[in-house]
C-alpha cells in the first residue's frame, strides 16, 4: 500500500500497455491447412471406400447371376422358358449397367459421353427388369389356364412375343434418354454418391424427365404383375373349389408347389417394389 503525503491512497499507475486488450488466439494458419487437409483425405477415403464396397458387390453379384444363366443354357439336365432365360439376362445387365464408369468414379469423373451413356442403360434397367418379370408372369399364367382348361401349350409365335417384350421396352427408354443427355450433355453428372451417372432434374427438359419416365414405366408394369399374380392364385383357388384339389404335378407342366412360392414371393417383393417406386417418385419430383 503506498500512502501520500497527507495519508491519501495512491491508486498505482499502471501502463497504458497493461490494459491493452491482448490479440485474440489465433490457431497457427499452417494447423489449420493440415487439420482442413486430413478432412478432406478422410472424407475422400470414406467416400473410395463406399464406392469400392458397392463395385465389389455389383461384380458379385454379376458373376453369380451370369454362371446361374450360363448353367442353364449349356447344361443338358436344366430346361428353361425363353421367359426366365431374359428375365436373368435382365438382371445380369442391371448389374452390368453399374459398372460401366468402374475405375473413374471418383477424381475427376468419367468423360461426358461415357456418363450418358451410363444414364441411359441405368434408366433402362428397371424397366427391362420388371418387363422381363411380367412376361414370365404372364407365360406362368398362360400355361396353368392351359393345365386347368385342358387346352393345348404355349404357341412358338407367342413365347417369342412374350420373349420379345421386355428389349422393346428397354429400347424405347434407352433411346429417349440418350437423346435427353445428347441434347442436355450439363444435366449429365455422378450422383451424390459418386457411385454412377445420373441425370439431373432440369425444366429444360419437361414433364418427360428420364427419372420420371424410368419410374412410371417400371411402375406401371410392376402393377401388371400384381394383377397376373394375384390372378394366377384365383384361377388355382377356383380349380380347387370345383375339383376338391389342387392341380397334380403330373397334369401340370411345371412344379406347383414351387410355383405357389415363387409366385407368392414375386408378389410380395413387387408390392414392396411398388411402395418403394412410389416413395421414391414423389421425392425425386
Amino acid at each position: 500500500m503506498i500512502l501520500s503525503r497527507n495519508g491519501d491512497l495512491l491508486k498505482p499507475r499502471l501502463s497504458k500497455l497493461a490494459f491493452a486488450e491482448q490479440p485474440a488466439c489465433r490457431f497457427p494458419r499452417f494447423l489449420t491447412a493440415m487439420v482442413a487437409a486430413q478432412g478432406s483425405d478422410s472424407s475422400f477415403l470414406a467416400d473410395s471406400f463406399y464406392v469400392t464396397l458397392f463395385d465389389i458387390l455389383q461384380g458379385l453379384l454379376f458373376l453369380l447371376l451370369a454362371l446361374v444363366f450360363l448353367t442353364a443354357i449349356f447344361s443338358s439336365t436344366v430346361n428353361r422358358s425363353k421367359t426366365w432365360f431374359m428375365f436373368m439376362a435382365s438382371i445380369i445387365e442391371w448389374c452390368a449397367s453399374y459398372l460401366i464408369i468402374i475405375g473413374q468414379q471418383t477424381g475427376k469423373g468419367p468423360p461426358v459421353g461415357l456418363c450418358i451413356f451410363q444414364a441411359a442403360v441405368i434408366y433402362s434397367s428397371n424397366p427391362f427388369v420388371t418387363s422381363a418379370a411380367l412376361a414370365l408372369t404372364v407365360e406362368l399364367f398362360i400355361k396353368l389356364k392351359a393345365a386347368t382348361n385342358r387346352t393345348g401349350s404355349l404357341s412358338e409365335k407367342l413365347t417369342w412375343g412374350l420373349a420379345s417384350f421386355p428389349p422393346l421396352i428397354y429400347l424405347i427408354v434407352f433411346t429417349w434418354v440418350l437423346i435427353i443427355g445428347l441434347e442436355h450433355p450439363k444435366l449429365a453428372e455422378c450422383d451424390d454418391s459418386d457411385m454412377f451417372c445420373h441425370i439431373k432434374v432440369s425444366e429444360e427438359i419437361g414433364l418427360a424427365q428420364p427419372f420420371v419416365v424410368s419410374a412410371t414405366v417400371t411402375l406401371l408394369v410392376e402393377i401388371l404383375i400384381v394383377i397376373f399374380s394375384v390372378w394366377n392364385n384365383v384361377i388355382l383357388f377356383n380349380h380347387k373349389r370345383k375339383t376338391g384339389v389342387l392341380l397334380s404335378e403330373n397334369s401340370s407342366p411345371f412344379s406347383l408347389s414351387a410355383f405357389i412360392r415363387r409366385n407368392a414371393l414375386m408378389t410380395a417383393l413387387t408390392v414392396l417394389g411398388i411402395i418403394l417406386r412410389s416413395i421414391t417418385f414423389q421425392s425425386g419430383t
